[in-house]
């Protein structure tokens, strides 16, 4: 019941700073003045998830519901999914000429911190901050580490390592999920303006490095790693190139062996 007063009390200060009326909340949630009144009240028994959601948005807060349970499970799973995308993007850079180094810790006059992946491509002299996260809950806390990092690395890394930048990218990387899609599509201002590089132009960057990168990579997930959702993965048609493909509607001929399947390839997603 504290917690429940309390995120009543947060609902109320932050619409009374902000300018707002309940009435003004309200519409934009589009709810009733009752239900935010009930919330500021901390009687939140009842109010359904929706309802929670849509004031937080109305008021530009970060989303009152959250899951609080933890199971060391779901954490060995999330760990799982982290490690194997990790090395499937490890395995791309090295294919391309690029030098990695996983989790790199930093430390710049108490300004600490680790990369996931740090890369460096010797031809082009580019430099590349990889930031893989297998959720996101924070949005602007993510994105603010990210600047934070783009704005250290380079002067550490050149004196470090010697690798002095012609050019830096920095790479948000996503396993390849409906939920991550419908997080960065709900939030598409913020990331446009943040990470506007997608697809297409961030696997083009990476196999031929250039000028500097802000992008998003939405990687698909190895056969293994299974983390409760269904993930999207490139399928590849047996049917072979100059050869006629069957009609669909048509005339079923007889078979004559068993039926080839379709097979599931992990690799970058299409742009």
């Amino acid at each position: 019941m504290a917690d429940d007063v309390q995120i009543g009390r947060i609902v109320r200060d932050l619409h009374i700073s902000r300018g707002l009326r309940q009435e003004d909340v309200a519409v934009g949630a589009g709810l009733s003045r009752r239900t935010v009144s009930r919330l500021e009240r901390g009687l939140v028994d009842g109010m359904t998830v929706g309802s929670l959601r849509a004031i937080s948005r109305a008021l530009g807060m970060t989303s009152i519901v959250s899951l609080g349970w933890r199971s060391p499970e779901i954490d060995r799973l999330r760990d799982r999914l982290h490690a194997a995308m990790v090395e499937q993007l490890v395995s791309i850079l090295s294919a391309t000429g690029w030098q990695t180094r996983v989790e790199h810790s930093f430390n710049h006059f108490g300004e600490r911190g680790s990369v996931d992946i740090l890369a460096w491509h010797p031809a082009s002299r580019t430099l590349l901050i990889v930031e893989i996260k297998t959720r996101l809950w924070d949005i602007q806390a993510l994105l603010s580490a990210m600047d934070k990092k783009h704005r250290l690395l380079p002067e550490l890394v050149a004196r470090d390592f010697g690798w002095m930048a012609r050019a830096v990218g920095v790479l948000l990387v996503l396993p390849e999920m409906s939920t991550h899609r419908h997080v960065v599509d709900r939030h598409a201002a913020t990331f446009r303006a943040a990470l506007p590089q997608r697809q297409k132009d961030t696997r083009a960057w990476l196999a031929k490095p250039g000028a500097d990168l802000r992008g998003i990579l939405f990687l698909p997930i190895a056969h293994d790693v299974h983390v409760g959702q269904r993930s999207r993965r490139m399928r590849v048609s047996k049917h072979r190139p100059g050869s006629p493909r069957p009609r669909k509607g048509g005339p079923k001929g007889p078979k004559t062996g068993p039926r080839a399947k379709d097979s599931d390839v992990s690799g970058p997603a299409g742009g």
